[in-house]
């Protein structure tokens, strides 16, 4: 492929510069991806067209993608340009951030409060969806992000209808439960499973009733040895109760699952609004390691003096960056600088300053194993190697292990802003490399972490404290 078909093939619409691969798989892949209007980073969805496939077929599947450019809630990913370039249709939308739930439905341990903060957020979501007259979403885990920005999660739902988009154009699922165009019995409403059946906003709080019953109980409700049985179940099964599977669940939450989750749409919560009143009814003050709950009225509650739970969040703040929103999260970390506090006279204890935060590491590596660390102590850093004759050290010096000398003595720059970092390479003789992706001079990339970065022939791994190796979703 020559210069410019290459240069061609990174340019979507003539306006999204094609960064990094998030996932890949069948016809779709996820990138981030810099709009060259306004240089924000943001996230695209790129559907490769069958070659025979009429243009007109493809505008009107997007169509419904208008409702969307309206909608505005923390926690429904944004959607803010669609198109067509030759071959290719494309969604453009909020970076990706965050890890999926299914990531902290496979190795965290939930408890009850954090389970109602999760759903509340994604209720919250839901109607204003609802509001817009969008239902029908896929709510597989794996299609909902949590953010730990800081000592409260931020829950975000990621469906834009790919699923049905890409049923429209002819995809033909794998089958496997981790393929965004799977229709997954586990996660199904009975409506989605029977034909004929009449989809809507109670379809949505079936699903919202599963994730409950999952994120309490650490299980799904209904599952049998085939996707087919599986169905059955989802249509005909009795709800179990969570408390055979959780001790002490309130029964107050019983009460909500089984009105989402009745098989007759009718007799469900009407919509997101309607569950969401319910669940923000339940109070689940403070509560010791027994975790004993008793009701007051139609709530549940603790005797216990315990610690107290994960406050409700409700609808947070839109993390505004107006250039290159950068997209790996740090953890809870709200460490501050060491301020010298004045000595009472008469007193004699001594005062402990303050650890200087770390909002992240680079790390050299040799067979897996990191041999070295260096600490991102500052919003803004310089990676490169000493400069003997002027005496002048970068940030962070990468001397010691640049043994060909292929590390310019100002190589690359690592900003982190908000909540996110990128990275810019600073005219380096050897280039600054991301993953795959050789870095364009002074133009900034989303800085992930796991990701890897070679600055000239060094080899870096960047890591955020707190945050664990797991991809966003699988395709």
């Amino acid at each position: 492929m020559g210069e410019e078909a290459r240069k061609s093939s990174r340019l979507i619409g003539d306006i999204y510069h094609l960064g990094q691969v998030i996932t890949s798989g069948g016809i779709l892949t996820t990138y981030t991806a810099y709009n060259r209007n306004t240089n924000d980073v943001i996230g695209l969805l790129v559907i490769e067209l069958p070659p025979e496939m009429d243009i007109q077929v493809v505008q009107h599947l997007l169509q419904p993608l208008e409702k969307r450019r309206s909608l505005h809630s923390p926690h429904v990913i944004g959607v803010y340009d669609w198109g067509i370039d030759g071959t290719r249709a494309y969604i453009a939308t909020d970076p990706p951030r965050g890890i999926t739930l299914r990531h902290v439905l496979d190795n965290e341990n939930i408890d009850v409060p954090r389970a109602l903060d999760l759903l509340r957020q994604m209720a919250q979501g839901l109607k204003v969806m609802h509001e817009q007259g969008i239902a029908g979403v896929d709510l597989r885990p794996q299609l909902i992000t949590v953010d730990s920005v800081t000592v409260t999660d931020r829950v975000q739902l990621d469906d834009v209808g790919i699923r049905s988009l890409l049923n429209g154009l002819g995809y033909i699922s794998s089958q496997r439960v981790d393929d965004i165009g799977f229709l997954d019995p586990r996660y199904s409403p009975p409506e989605y499973i029977i034909g004929g059946g009449h989809i809507g906003p109670w379809s949505d709080v079936y699903q919202l009733g599963l994730l409950l019953f999952e994120m309490i109980t650490g299980r799904l409700p209904f599952v049998g040895k085939n996707a087919a049985e599986t169905g059955v179940l989802q249509s005909t099964g009795s709800i179990p109760r969570m408390a055979q599977y959780k001790h002490n669940t309130p029964p107050a939450l019983q009460n909500v699952l089984e009105c989402a989750m009745t098989k007759n749409p009718s007799a469900r919560f009407v919509n997101a609004a309607s569950m969401l009143a319910s669940l923000e009814s339940i109070q689940l003050p403070r509560r010791s390691g027994s975790e004993e709950w008793r009701m007051v009225g139609n709530s549940p509650t603790s005797s216990d003096e315990g610690h107290a739970a994960v406050g409700v969040t409700g609808e947070m703040q839109r993390v505004d960056n107006d250039v290159a929103l950068s997209a790996t999260l740090i953890g809870s970390s709200t460490s501050v600088s060491a301020v010298p506090v004045p000595a009472v006279q008469g007193d004699t204890a001594r005062t402990q300053p303050e650890t200087a935060p770390v909002y992240g590491y680079l790390c050299c590596e040799k067979d897996g194993v990191e041999t070295q660390r260096f600490d991102i102590a500052k919003k803004n850093v310089i990676v490169g190697r000493t400069d003997p004759k002027r005496n002048l050290s970068p940030d962070i010096d990468l001397t010691a292990i640049d043994q060909k000398m292929t590390v310019s003595r100002q190589h690359a720059r690592i900003r982190y802003e908000e909540t996110f970092f990128y990275i810019e390479d600073l005219k380096s003789r050897n280039k600054t490399r991301l993953g795959e992706l050789t870095l364009v001079p002074l133009k900034p990339e989303l800085l992930q972490h796991g990701d890897v970065v070679h600055c000239g022939s060094v080899r870096l791994v960047f890591k955020v404290p707190d945050m664990r190796d797991t991809p966003l979703f699988k395709i």
